[in-house]
């Protein structure tokens, strides 16, 4: 029988103290690092340390790549390990001290919208002015509110990840993206969704309503999609913003019997 741990996830970003100090305070079993991803920024001495010192605490430590200035790589990487940890019974908490504000708004906005973890700030006793590590000691962590949000639906996360997916595929030949309504409802059967399963009529008709009904108005109301006449077919293709909000709520893609799922996404 698995026990439950305690899981912190934290940026792994300018911080010491207000990673390392919490984790030891509250009992942490398991520390997750968001390694922060940029090539113009070497990594602090200091990190070493903070891993020493969490494993000397008795604290396993695992260390994942992470934007921490990209809003929806934040909102992703912390929702899918929140949703993974939160599922096999564990009590997950997300530090929204350590890291950039970006990584801090994605943080919460991740805890809100899945409600598998618990956002904490932590307040240091003294302030480094110029220099890093930030903040020294730790005063107190305070746990911060949580308001249900709702996220987007499934099966359009489902679809928007396939259409980011053959994006992403037809990067180096743009001229050989053709995805049509035809192939959303045939990825749609393939997959489960609703709109294609739950279907009880027989004509091909009926089937684009429900697509455009359930799944392609709503994204294009939230400017996810753009579609063009090609012929008398349709060509769907994501926005940027689309392809972003793909990554960002694709711990959804769990929740669904679509092939596409987060690893697939590397943008």
């Amino acid at each position: 029988m698995n026990l439950s741990q305690r899981v912190h996830i934290a940026p792994f970003g300018f911080e010491h103290d207000r990673i390392v100090l919490p984790a030891k305070e509250y009992d942490a079993d398991h520390v997750i690092l968001l390694d922060f991803i940029a090539d113009n920024i070497s990594r602090p001495a200091y990190h070493e340390d903070v891993i020493a010192d969490l494993e000397t605490a008795g604290i396993t430590v695992t260390q994942l790549d992470c934007d921490l200035f990209n809003l929806y790589d934040s909102m992703s990487v912390i929702a899918n390990q929140a949703i993974k940890h939160n599922g096999d019974g564990d009590n997950v908490y997300v530090n929204l001290t350590t890291g950039s504000t970006i990584t801090a708004i994605g943080g919460m906005i991740a805890c809100m919208v899945t409600g598998a973890a618990i956002p904490y700030y932590v307040r240091a006793d003294q302030y480094a002015s110029g220099t890093e590590p930030i903040g020294h000691g730790m005063e107190f962590a305070d746990e911060l509110p949580r308001y249900p949000m709702d996220g987007p639906d499934e099966q359009q996360v489902a679809v928007l990840a396939y259409l980011a997916f053959c994006k992403q595929e037809s990067e180096n030949v743009p001229e050989t993206y053709d995805i049509r309504k035809d192939d959303l409802i045939e990825f749609g059967k393939e997959s489960n969704l609703p709109f294609a399963t739950e279907y009880t009529g027989d004509s091909k008709k009926g089937y684009y309503r429900r697509l455009d009904r359930h799944v392609l108005d709503p994204l294009l109301d939230q400017q996810y999609i753009t579609i063009e006449a090609v012929g008398r077919s349709k060509r769907v293709h994501p926005t940027d913003g689309g392809i972003n909000a793909a990554k960002a709520f694709s711990y959804l893609l769990q929740e669904t019997g679509a092939d596409i799922q987060p690893d697939d996404l590397s943008m």
